[in-house]
């Protein structure tokens, strides 16, 4: 009898423990099959956290809520376009002579084709010996016209998770923190929590930083790849140093893309390997100095992830959405370790000493908490002015 009680707290925590496994399925199930609603939302949050500050800015001016998220988000549209016209010349051109390019690079690489030719021909005859049944199907089917409609239908997904993305944001922009109000603030607290908000604004302010810091790193990066590639006498300079800053983003898949790119293109742009890998060299030399030392000066010791993180992110990433997966990995890293921060410190507004990085954040929850409510009280004034008039110091008794 006395082991009674402890077989069934064992068996009632193993129990606990199946049924936490089995809802992380479930929840990783349904963020695959919902990513098409998911994804647009994402971005739509993280874009509205790192432009807050912008929006906040703007509102100094006099200008309504409402018009400042439409200006912000209108500026993206326009900085965006501008990026994409100035890099569209150079990239056109380079897929105009893309043909050619692979019929350079083809015959450059000749011979390792034909080493890997005569590897593919041992393997094959070792499998016509061990499974004489064995046949090689050489032919390929012609693109069919269902091939056709998904391409079609991929481009309108992905223009209407762009349309999502810019609408949502600009929604969560004019909003404020007004639901975060409405969320924290309930009948049963007299006085409401900002636990909620502090939360949200460590998770932006958090997020502003790194990106503000890595945007600052990829734009030199992008300077000394473009004035590099110009001394190396690469062709198109200035797209190579487009494509270092936007690629490097993305932790190391980004900077190995953007190697694998400028190799190809110098071993086709030059005679013999001694320029290609000249390129290669020196971009390699940049990103390490990138990636090992400014860096990590720069980003600071809160926002430092482990490189094991970063990388199981991104694969976990591109697994479960794809390309948007892998853009999002990192900004859902930082966010989860400020989350975890925050969330690893007692609730003591009050009793906290001023000063420092926590009076800061508690300091603009309280100044988001009183812009919602006086938010959610200039509404609902506006839809009740005969109770707004009763209540006033010189309205009727």
């Amino acid at each position: 009898m006395p082991t009674a009680a402890p077989n069934a707290r064992d068996w009632g925590r193993r129990s606990q423990q199946s049924l936490v496994v089995i809802a992380i399925v479930l929840v990783i199930g349904s963020l695959h099959l919902a990513k098409s609603a998911v994804v647009p939302i994402l971005f739509a949050v993280f874009l509205a956290m790192l432009l807050a500050p912008a929006v906040a800015l703007v509102r100094r001016l006099g200008v309504p809520r409402a018009m400042a998220a439409g200006i912000v988000v209108v500026s993206l549209v326009a900085v965006v376009g501008l990026g994409l016209n100035a890099t569209w010349r150079p990239a056109r051109d380079w897929l105009d002579a893309a043909p050619q390019t692979m019929r350079t690079l083809e015959r450059k690489l000749r011979p390792v084709t034909r080493f890997i030719a005569k590897v593919e021909s041992v393997s094959e005859q070792a499998e016509r010996v061990t499974d004489p049944g064995a046949t090689k199907s050489g032919t390929k089917a012609p693109a069919t016209t269902a091939e056709k409609k998904s391409r079609i239908a991929n481009t309108q997904e992905w223009a209407i998770a762009i349309l999502t993305t810019l609408m949502v944001t600009y929604f969560l922009l004019a909003a404020g923190p007004s639901p975060l109000v409405k969320i924290e603030s309930t009948p049963a607290s007299r006085k409401p929590s900002t636990r909620l908000l502090r939360v949200a604004t460590a998770i932006s302010d958090d997020l502003s930083r790194y990106f503000a810091t890595v945007t600052l790193i990829n734009l030199v990066l992008g300077i000394a790849t473009t004035v590099t590639m110009y001394w190396l006498d690469m062709p198109n300079p200035l797209l190579w140093g487009i494509v270092a800053f936007v690629l490097n983003y993305v932790p190391y898949a980004g900077s190995a893309a953007t190697l694998a790119l400028l190799t190809v293109v110098a071993a086709v742009s030059f005679d013999g390997l001694g320029k290609a890998l000249a390129v290669a060299g020196c971009y390699l030399v940049l990103t390490t100095v990138e990636g090992r030392v400014v860096q990590p000066i720069l980003v600071g010791r809160r926002l430092d992830v482990s490189p094991l993180f970063v990388f199981l992110s991104l694969w976990f990433g591109g697994w479960l959405w794809g390309i948007a997966g892998v853009a999002l990995a990192v900004p859902l890293l930082v966010a989860t370790n400020a989350l975890r921060l925050e969330l690893g410190k007692p609730d003591r507004a009050e009793s906290a000493q001023p000063g420092g990085r926590e009076s800061a954040v508690r300091s603009r929850a309280a100044e988001l908490l009183a812009a919602g409510n006086a938010h959610l009280h200039a509404r609902s004034d506006a839809r009740h002015p005969a109770i707004a008039d009763d209540q006033s110091p010189g309205g009727p008794l």
